[in-house]
């Protein structure tokens, strides 16, 4: 195997300037802020029009609600941390979260389209379907429906009728596939870089502040992980102390310290203090070398 350079990006305009051009951040569940939400603030802050496609409508996570308290008030929670990134538009389509492997791969995929040739982004932000050790299956149904799209956008005979339309096939350029950094080959780079997306590191030190505003106020779903370890801690016979009084203020504290501990996770070996993780397909991606000369 070819082992190539990791690539870093720090101040620097990501890719070619973000200014001026539309991204499309599909999400499975609140994660995707967790994942990428420096580089989102990143991006909007050079200038991208961002738009955010919630796929899942994060029922399960609440402590003490029903699951229709808990997916409207997650709804307005993402919409309010959006708006702190620098996010324009958040599009929900609703499908009760930990059931989408129910809703036909199909029909995730066709409305991911729509969104492609109608708003025709020119980056694509969608969870890694490929990543090992992630036990959340709505990111891989959502991550595989969203890299066909990408894939399928550009052909007029998926999904004719919109194209007939006036909807014209689309090649979005640039794909940035997110994951949490726990699977222990996420660096491995691969063989071609023509034909894989490659792994690349984001600088998000001056945005971490930002980010971690815009996850504090997923209050809802803060709460419940909240919970959800103190139950768990217990039945261990352990202790957090942190924990000891779930308030606004514990929970607040619990957020910043595993955003922290990922972006500093994410950031080992690189010159970088806190970093995001990235497999990056850029304009290039999938052109054959002697087509590049």
């Amino acid at each position: 195997m070819i082992r190539r350079r990791f690539l870093q990006i720090a101040g620097a305009p990501l890719m070619g300037a973000a200014a001026g051009k539309t991204m499309l951040v599909v999400a499975a569940d609140a994660g995707w802020l967790e994942c990428a939400g420096g580089t989102i603030a990143k991006m909007t802050g050079e200038g991208a029009h961002a738009i955010l496609v919630r796929v899942g409508n994060d029922e399960k996570e609440s402590w003490g609600l029903t699951p229709e308290e808990t997916a409207l008030r997650n709804r307005k929670e993402s919409e309010a941390a959006a708006r702190l990134l620098g996010i324009q538009e958040v599009i929900s389509f609703g499908y009760r979260s930990s059931e989408l492997r129910d809703v036909p791969h199909t029909t995730i995929r066709d409305r991911l389209i729509f969104l492609i040739r109608h708003h025709r982004p020119a980056i694509l932000m969608f969870p890694n379907p490929h990543a090992e050790h992630d036990r959340n299956l709505d990111r891989y149904y959502v991550g595989a429906a969203a890299e066909d799209a990408w894939h399928c956008a550009r052909f007029q005979n998926f999904l004719p009728a919109p194209s007939h339309g006036g909807l014209a096939p689309h090649i979005v350029s640039e794909a940035y596939y997110y994951s949490s950094p726990v699977d222990p080959r996420r660096r491995e780079p691969e063989s071609s870089s023509t034909f894989v997306p490659q792994p690349i590191r984001v600088d998000i030190a001056e945005l971490f502040a930002r980010k971690l505003r815009a996850a504090q106020a997923l209050r809802t779903v803060n709460r419940g992980t909240a919970m959800r370890l103190k139950q768990s801690l217990e039945a261990a016979g352990r202790r957090l102390p942190l924990l000891d009084t779930v308030n606004d203020r514990a929970v607040d504290k619990l957020v910043e310290e595993n955003l922290r501990g990922l972006a500093a996770m994410c950031a080992a070996g690189s010159p970088y203090k806190l970093a995001e993780e990235f497999r990056y397909a850029g304009i290039e991606y999938g052109l054959p070398t002697k087509y590049l000369r």
